[in-house]
């Protein structure tokens, strides 16, 4: 099984120049839990939570606009992060703080397919490494991300109370600045199934992440995503003027 999954990752993400790179395989399994409460007919408060095994935990708040037509969305907020360290065993000990913004374009659509397109900035200050041990001090850091989401509302097939969804997700990463610490390309692709029953979406799919570690050298992490997103509404009997999908919250 393994085998094929990892011929199928060679035929999605495999162009000439990636093909002369030595790659290597991680298996990796992402849960996050991601909440939005509307405190108003325009905003919300965001806080999600990302964890990957040895890999990196994320927590995140921020603030949400949604204009009227609910087109351009935008959020200003901060992340923590806890990373692992070549010797920390998989353990995660190493800080980094990321204030971040980001715009989210949605296409207009009354059809069951639709499209959205994301920009999010990350501002990165992460301590730094000496002989792969955690050394004192912070390095900075750009990292500029470009997300399309395509997703397909099945409707009420599986049951009257429930909504089915399937979402495909392309990102690029590119990191650029003065600091040392990080990757100066990733590519990520996730495939989504949803479940939405009243406030509370569930998704379950698989991620793929193309990690160019230098031109010579690059790995592939993939595994399966397991997501629960919650849209809360605050307003005293008022009903939601917006949703926020789970391709909006993704780490």
């Amino acid at each position: 099984m393994m085998r094929f999954i990892k011929i199928l990752i060679f035929c999605f993400v495999f162009h000439s120049g990636i093909a002369q790179q030595e790659i290597s395989f991680v298996n990796e399994v992402w849960w996050g839990v991601m909440t939005s409460a509307q405190v108003s007919n325009r905003l919300a408060v965001w806080n999600d939570a990302h964890f990957v095994n040895e890999l990196f935990f994320i927590y995140r708040t921020g603030l949400t606009y949604h204009p009227k037509r609910d087109n351009f969305v935008t959020t200003v907020g901060y992340g923590f992060l806890k990373l692992g360290t070549p010797n920390s065993e998989g353990s995660l000990i190493r800080p980094e703080h990321r204030p971040w913004m980001q715009t989210i374009y949605r296409v207009p659509s009354t059809k069951k397919l639709s499209t959205s397109f994301r920009f999010r900035y990350d501002a990165r200050f992460i301590q730094n490494l000496e002989a792969g041990n955690l050394a004192d001090g912070f390095s900075f850091n750009h990292r500029w991300r470009f997300n399309n989401a395509l997703r397909y509302a099945w409707g009420n097939v599986i049951s009257k109370n429930t909504r089915f969804t399937t979402t495909m997700l392309n990102e690029a990463l590119f990191r650029t600045g003065p600091g040392p610490n990080g990757v100066r390309h990733e590519h990520r692709t996730h495939f989504l199934g949803q479940l939405g029953k009243g406030n509370f979406v569930y998704s379950l799919g698989y991620v793929i992440r193309y990690i160019n570690t230098s031109p010579t050298v690059a790995r592939i992490n993939h595994g399966p995503v397991i997501w629960v997103t919650i849209n809360l509404n605050f307003m005293k009997n008022k009903l939601p003027t917006f949703v926020e999908f789970p391709s909006d919250h993704v780490d």
